[in-house]
């Protein structure tokens, strides 16, 4: 079988059988690329979907053999049907459907969705091969490409990506994915940023620089940058700019002396990396927030707990909020009160991830930040413990539990606990002064605990606890 050739300097089109028999110079027979993905998720619904292609597939096969004495079902079916067929299937099981019958010769050629994934590169030796394929799979593209994503395993920025992108309809495109897993980050063309229809962005390290002129995406409701070149002197006006804008997260990007965040109709926002101090402005629908530090090689701006605090403490509809990494460290660098002067009234959700137990600082912000939340439900704490401070258990059996009585909490995780001192009496704390609560599970750190934390849990049965209704679990052991 001959294997598909093309160059992008040459005049000769690609046509659509000699993309197939590209395509099945692989030792994958038809309906092995979708057990693959059905092998990953077995209860999806889009699984139950691909095999009843793969049946259609099989029932035409058995119809050839018989000489053609039986009805050509499969070439006759309604658009609609077929259009959901191709839309359940994996881009490299469209294609194939070329050799059904000269029918469905170009019926893959419309498929609203091409996705380059995974389970897609399985079919390739590596980058040089995939990069000689997408080019003709869009240029024979017919019909409204709604979703574009391209995200295979070391896959390195190249010119290429750009004329795949001018292939594309500005009018039409309302998801892209744009993955580099090596080499440098890639400069995006400017016609992106003329694809007005988008509603989903993701980017992996690339260089997002919108053009002078740039009015925004009006319709994108969520943005998720990776590893991305930003220019924080105007990612506050981009921001701006997409009105509709509902989840935004920004992992390991570009650095920002002030975050500034204007979004009306923001729910979710994820920031893993380093800011020195943040605003949000109309931000009235904000209620989950992560943030966490990727370094602590730099020096926040003057009263940065105060700022970022006070910053929280403005979100109106704020429910959940997870400090993780080096924040609550951060936020520890600054002596903060036993009670914060604002408080998080709306907040019902806490989760301090990496809290180091063996530091007065952060235990001592972690109480300011529990008892000025009155209104808390759940609170989830990700023990770091390496060693036994004698003072921090101490300092914690000093704290009275009637200075705040938590009436609201009702369920408290710890996780990866060692049992230490310091980590005890903060969970007798806790069921001291937690009136309501009613449970409290405890997963024991593997590597600390020998006997599966029946010892440690043994022990905190043993605790006074504020409310009758509490029970303490050992999620190991029960899971």
């Amino acid at each position: 079988m001959a294997s598909y050739q093309y160059s992008k300097f040459s005049k000769k089109q690609p046509t659509s059988i000699s993309l197939v028999s590209w395509v099945n110079n692989s030792n994958l027979i038809m309906g092995t690329y979708q057990e693959q993905s059905e092998s990953k998720e077995p209860n999806s619904k889009g699984c139950k979907k691909r095999k009843k292609a793969s049946v259609l597939h099989r029932k035409r096969i058995r119809m050839c053999s018989n000489g053609g004495t039986e009805p050509d079902l499969i070439s006759n079916l309604p658009a609609s049907i077929i259009e959901n067929i191709m839309g359940c299937l994996p881009l490299r099981d469209a294609v194939r459907t070329s050799i059904l019958s000269r029918e469905w010769r170009y019926k893959w050629v419309t498929c609203p969705e091409l996705v380059f994934d995974f389970w897609f590169d399985q079919m390739f030796l590596g980058n040089h091969k995939l990069e000689k394929l997408v080019y003709p799979i869009l240029k024979l593209h017919q019909g409204p490409l709604i979703k574009f994503a391209l995200q295979v395993p070391a896959f390195r920025s190249c010119p290429d990506i750009d004329q795949w992108i001018d292939l594309m309809s500005n009018n039409t495109i309302q998801d892209f994915t744009l993955h580099i897993s090596r080499g440098d980050n890639h400069k995006l063309p400017s016609r992106i940023f003329t694809f007005h229809q988008l509603r989903k962005l993701k980017l992996y390290k690339c260089v997002f620089n919108p053009p002078l002129g740039f009015k925004g995406f009006n319709k994108i409701l969520n943005l998720n940058l990776q590893n991305v070149d930003l220019v924080p002197e105007t990612f506050a006006n981009f921001i701006s700019a997409c009105p509709m804008l509902e989840r935004l997260r920004m992992v390991d990007c570009t650095s920002f002396d002030c975050l500034e965040i204007d979004a009306p109709k923001l729910k979710f926002l994820e920031f893993h990396g380093v800011f020195r101090s943040i605003s949000f402005k109309n931000s009235l629908l904000l209620a989950e927030v992560f943030i966490s530090f990727s370094s602590m090689d730099f020096k926040m701006g003057k009263c940065f707990s105060f700022n970022l605090i006070k910053s929280l403490s403005c979100l109106p509809s704020l429910e959940e909020l997870h400090l993780q990494a080096f924040a609550l460290e951060k936020l520890a660098e600054d002596s903060l009160p036993k009670k914060l002067p604002v408080t998080l009234k709306t907040l019902k959700i806490l989760h301090l991830s990496d809290m180091y137990f063996e530091k007065i600082e952060e235990i001592s912000c972690a109480l300011c930040l529990i008892r000025s939340s009155p209104n808390l439900q759940k609170l989830k704490v990700t023990a770091f413990t390496f060693d036994v401070v004698d003072s921090v258990g101490e300092y914690l059996r000093e704290q009275k539990s009637s200075d705040c009585l938590l009436a609201q909490l009702k369920t408290v995780d710890m996780l990866l606990f060692s049992g230490v001192e310091p980590e005890m009496e903060f969970v007798k704390y806790l069921l001291a002064s937690a009136t309501g609560l009613e449970e409290m599970a405890i997963l024991p750190h593997a590597g600390s605990v020998s006997d599966g934390g029946e010892s440690i849990l043994n022990e905190l049965k043993q605790f006074p606890r504020a409310s009758p209704k509490a029970e303490i679990i050992n999620v190991k052991k029960d899971s």
